[in-house]
């Protein structure tokens, strides 16, 4: 945009961050208020059939409370056996990724480490512990890094004014 129009920018405020972060600050500042959010782009508030809807559900499951994300969604993704091919792709399991605007799939990978050691439970549970995580030598080493990476601010990765990054950088 910058070299199509003089004086005009456009930043992504969480630029610097990824969604595990994300999911992190979103619980950690705003406690009850992410159960009110949606993002669905075929239907409000969730579908709870789309990439993008099982993703934030496992992420909402991962950092807030599992049960009120069930609720919130109006089901249980990780049971769903229609949506299994979905979880393979989101979890980095095919050779392609999902079109939708979502995290790595090693950020999935993460939050259903976490749900994984919650005791959650379900097909795509099954799948993540089959196809991934029986495969690692060292899963909590793996899994510690992961959170290192995808916890971090990035502070150098974004076109933020100084005058923005200085007072978005203390709120992450």
């Amino acid at each position: 945009m910058q070299h199509t129009f003089k004086g005009i920018n456009c930043v992504g405020i969480t630029k610097p961050i990824y969604d595990v972060k994300v999911f992190k600050l979103l619980f950690y500042l705003c406690g009850e208020l992410p159960y009110l959010t949606n993002s669905c782009n075929f239907e409000k508030p969730w579908c709870g059939k789309c990439t993008k809807c099982i993703y934030v559900f496992a992420g909402f499951a991962a950092f807030g409370d599992y049960k009120k994300s069930v609720d919130m969604f109006g089901s249980d993704s990780f049971k769903d056996e229609s949506l299994l091919l979905y979880w393979e792709e989101l979890l980095g399991l095919k050779d392609y990724l999902t079109w939708e605007c979502i995290g790595h799939p090693e950020e999935l990978q993460l939050y259903f480490y976490k749900l994984y050691n919650q005791g959650v439970t379900g097909c795509a549970i099954d799948l993540f512990h089959e196809k991934i995580l029986i495969n690692l030598q060292d899963s909590k080493a793996y899994f510690q890094q992961l959170e290192l990476k995808y916890s971090k601010v990035y502070s150098d990765h974004h076109l933020m004014p100084n005058w923005l990054w200085n007072k978005v950088e203390k709120i992450f």
